[in-house]
C-alpha cells in the first residue's frame, strides 16, 4: 500500500464522514457539560489530537463540552488542576510526580506520550553532540517547563559541571523568536515543541536526549484531581476515550489533522507555508512518541507500570524529592484501553511517520 499523507489507511475516509457528523447528532442530546483542559504548552501541532478530538465532535458526542487553553510549562498545570481551575490538565509525569510529592492531590488518568522527547537540542554547527560539549556554554530554557525542572536529574545522570554552563530564562515566545532568528544556538526543550521551529526553517540540529543518558520517565500524561477520579469516573472514561479517539484520528490521517488544527486556531490561518510545516513537524514528533509496544497492545493512553516505576525512580534519585507514593498510586488505567488500532493500521503508521521526521 502507497504510504501518503491524505490517507495512510484505505477506507478511513468513511470513518472521517461518519465522524463528522458527530457535532450535528450531539446537539440533539441533553445540554453538553462543560470541561476545561489545559495544555502543557503552546497548542502547537504537538497536540493536534487534541483539537481533532474537540472539531470532530468525539467528546461533545460522549457529553463532555471541552475548551482547550495553552499552557506555560508542565510545572504551572499541577496547581490549576488540583485548585478545580482546570477539570484536566496535560503534563509531564515526572513533574506530576513530584508535585504529588509536594503535596498536590492529583493523579495520571491516560498517556500520550510514552516516550520521554526532553533533551537538550543545539544547531548543527555549534559541534554541540555530547553532555561534556555544554560545559563553557550558554542553554536557554522557559523555567516553569519540565525539561528545566528536569534539568538537575540530567546534570546528576551524566556527571557534568553545571557550574561551567549558564542558564538563560526565556518566556515562550521569547525563546521560540530566539531559535528563528538564531540568536540563541543551545536549548533545553522538548523535541516537539523546538524542532519544528528549526526544521521549518531549514535549521540542521543536533539532539541530546535525557532518556539516552538513564532519566528514563514517561513524557506527556493527562492529569485530574482523585477526587474526579473517585466521583465522577464516568467524566474521566468519557475525557479519556474522547481524546484517545482524537489520537487514533491524527494517527490514520495526518493531513486532515493539520487542517483541522489550523481551521481551530486562528493565529495559524496566516497561509505561511512555514507555519504549516511547523504544524507538520510537531505532529510528527509527538506521533512518533507514542509508537510504542504498550500502546498497540494496551491500547492507546495505556501507562506501562514499569515505565511509571521508572519514572517515580528517576524522580526520587535524580531530583531528590521524597515523600511521593508508590508508583500503582501516581496513576490508573482505568480509563484507557477502549481504542485501538489494528495491526495493519499500526504498521501503516509506522511507516508513514519514518518518512514524515527529519531525524
Amino acid at each position: 500500500m502507497a504510504c501518503t499523507r491524505r490517507t495512510v489507511v484505505a477506507g478511513i475516509g468513511a470513518t472521517a464522514s461518519v465522524a463528522s457528523s458527530w457535532p450535528r447528532l450531539a446537539r440533539a442530546q441533553a445540554a453538553a457539560r462543560p470541561v476545561r483542559l489545559m495544555l502543557p504548552w503552546l497548542p502547537l501541532g504537538t497536540y493536534s489530537s487534541m483539537f481533532a478530538a474537540k472539531k470532530l465532535g468525539y467528546w461533545e458526542k460522549l457529553g463532555p463540552d471541552v475548551t482547550i487553553d495553552r499552557g506555560f510549562g508542565s510545572t504551572t498545570v499541577c496547581v490549576p488542576v488540583d485548585q478545580k481551575q482546570y477539570d484536566f490538565g496535560m503534563l509531564d509525569m515526572a513533574v506530576l510526580a513530584a508535585c504529588i510529592g509536594r503535596g498536590l492531590d492529583l493523579v495520571a488518568i491516560g498517556g500520550l506520550w510514552p516516550r520521554s522527547p526532553i533533551g537538550i537540542f543545539s544547531s548543527a554547527d555549534s559541534g554541540i553532540t555530547h553532555p561534556k560539549d555544554l560545559e563553557g556554554k550558554e542553554i536557554g530554557f522557559v523555567a516553569g517547563g519540565g525539561e528545566f525542572q528536569l534539568w538537575p536529574a540530567f546534570v546528576k545522570a551524566t556527571g557534568i559541571d553545571a557550574r561551567k554552563i549558564k542558564i538563560i530564562n526565556f518566556d515562550q515566545a521569547t525563546l521560540m523568536k530566539a531559535v528563528a532568528d538564531r540568536s540563541v544556538k543551545i536549548v533545553g526543550n522538548y523535541l516537539g515543541s523546538i524542532a519544528p521551529t528549526m526544521w521549518a526553517n531549514d535549521m540542521r540540529i543536533n539532539s541530546i536526549f535525557y532518556e539516552d543518558y538513564g532519566v528514563r520517565m514517561f513524557s506527556i500524561c493527562f492529569a485530574a484531581r482523585r477526587s474526579t477520579v473517585a466521583n465522577d469516573a464516568e467524566l474521566c472514561r468519557k475525557f479519556m476515550t474522547g481524546a484517545m479517539q482524537g489520537l487514533k484520528y491524527v494517527y490514520l490521517n495526518p493531513e486532515k489533522a493539520i487542517d483541522l488544527h489550523i481551521e481551530s486556531l486562528k493565529e495559524f490561518q496566516d497561509g505561511n507555508p512555514r507555519t504549516r510545516k511547523t504544524l507538520v513537524y510537531g505532529q510528527a514528533v509527538a506521533t512518533s512518541l507514542g509508537l510504542v509496544e504498550s500502546f498497540k497492545t494496551g491500547g492507546l493512553g495505556y501507562m506501562d507500570p514499569k515505565l511509571v516505576e521508572e519514572t517515580r525512580t528517576s524522580v526520587e534519585t535524580y531530583m531528590n524529592i521524597k515523600g511521593i507514593p508508590p508508583a500503582k498510586q501516581l496513576y490508573t488505567n482505568d480509563f484507557v484501553g477502549s481504542v485501538k488500532l489494528t495491526d495493519a493500521e499500526w504498521s501503516a503508521v509506522q511507516e508513514c511517520n519514518k518518512k514524515e521526521l527529519p531525524i
